[in-house]
């Protein structure tokens, strides 16, 4: 089966400026670069949690393993820091014990940081009532 169908006019015309100034995308750039970079040093500060430098796109991958099953975690931190994020382990094998959390959302920079600082706090509790 083959489904076929055309782009909405709407997203037409936002293509059609993008492509006649592309200015936006070092303003986007650079807020990427400082997010992942703030995410990276936010994830790697909390005991018991680990995280690679995000190489491309917007999501991070932190390694809370150490602190339980990543799908409690992402329910606690639901609860907890009132931040959704992904479980990791519908993303396969490699993705067990792990969070999607992505940090492109919004445009404005202190909500992401919040959200961030939620998540923080909250990890770092659930890791202190664990003894790490």
């Amino acid at each position: 089966v083959n489904v076929l169908g055309a782009t909405n006019t709407m997203a037409q015309l936002a293509a059609i400026a993008a492509f006649e100034d592309s200015s936006f995308i070092d303003e986007y750039n650079k807020k990427h670069d400082a997010r992942r970079q703030y995410a990276f040093e936010l994830f790697n500060s909390i005991p018991g949690v680990s995280m690679l430098m995000p190489e491309s796109g917007f999501l991070c991958w932190p390694n809370v393993s150490i602190l339980g099953d990543s799908t409690e975690i992402m329910q606690y931190l639901i609860d907890e820091a009132k931040v959704a994020c992904n479980d990791g382990k519908p993303y396969g094998e490699q993705g067990h014990g792990h969070l999607r959390i992505v940090i492109g959302c919004y445009w404005n920079d202190q909500v992401c940081y919040d959200a961030l600082n939620r998540i923080k706090l909250a990890l770092m509790k659930r890791g202190g009532k664990l003894g790490i």
